[in-house]
Parts: C-alpha cells; structure tokens; sequence
C-alpha cells in the first residue's frame, strides 16, 4: 500500500531500515553486522525479510527479528509472498529455501549447480523462481510443496534476476 519503505546497506556492519512514508527518520534500525544483500516487504507492509549471512523475518513494529536462519554463506536474495507467509531466499552455498512465517526452519531447501542469485515469489506464495549463476546459469520454477523443480532453463548466461506475476 506504500506506507513503509524497508532498504539494507551494504556495509560492513550492514543494517535494516524501516521508514515510514511521511518521513525520513527510520522507525528502527536493525544491525546485523555483515553486509544486507536483499531486503523485501509484504504487501500488507507487516512483513519484512532481509538477507545478510542470515535470512531475517521481522513484523513492521519491531526490530527484533521474529526469526533468524544461517545458511552457512551470504543470502544474495530474499523475496515474500502478499500476506507475508511465506519467504523465499536465495543464498551463495547454492540453495533455494522456503520458508513459513511462523518457523526458522525451511519447509523446504534446494540444491543448484551454483550460488543462488535471484529469487521471486507469486502473491499467494504458491510459486517460487530461482535464478543461478557459474556454471548452472538456469531459471528455476517450483512449487510451494515441494523442492523438486516444476521446470529449470539453461540461459547460459548468470541470472541475476527473476520476477513472476502476482497470480503465479
């Protein structure tokens, strides 16, 4: 609806921020302490995901996160659905994850031949996109109830983003 804007700097010491859009001071801050990759807001605006060395799931009123995920390597992209029920995250030890709101354990994790660069979710989280680098370059669709890829394409090439339409 427009009323937040969450961005992730790219620092050392990386931090989240939420604003509001009626003003330029930050509602809250949030350091993670290394270097915010990707950061994405639901639609409802309750929701915010980061990706850092960790996936990040935090509700609009508060810094602290909800739950947090450590992969082992950098989350280079974070995506959620509409309502904020489900996070996919992209991360360079070559996976795909899903994730449900309520857990810090995946739903699911997929393995790809390379660092995972882009991911992307449909409004109602039924689908996810995955989009790989060296030596994989595919697309990747699945979804939601499973890891096995519904199809992947050979682009030849690092995609480095995916996007899918609201309905999926």
């Amino acid at each position: 609806d427009g009323e937040y804007i969450v961005a992730g700097s790219f620092s050392f010491d990386g931090k989240v921020y939420l604003f509001d859009k009626d003003s330029g001071t930050p509602l809250w801050i949030y350091t993670t302490g290394q270097r915010v990759y990707s950061v994405t807001i639901s639609a409802d605006g309750e929701y915010i995901a980061a990706g850092s060395n960790e996936v990040y799931l935090f509700d609009k009123d508060s810094s602290t996160p909800l739950w947090s995920y450590s992969p082992g390597s950098a989350v280079g992209s974070v995506a959620i659905s509409a309502g904020g029920e489900y996070i996919a995250a992209g991360s360079y030890d070559n996976k795909v994850y899903l994730f449900g709101k309520d857990s810090s354990t995946p739903l699911w994790s997929y393995e790809v031949g390379s660092d995972v660069d882009s991911v992307s979710i449909s409004a109602d989280g039924e689908y996810i996109t995955a989009g790989s680098g060296y030596p994989d370059y595919k697309i990747y669709l699945f979804g939601k109830d499973s890891s096995t890829p519904l199809w992947s394409y050979e682009t030849g090439a690092t995609v480095r983003s995916v996007a899918i339409s609201a309905d999926g």
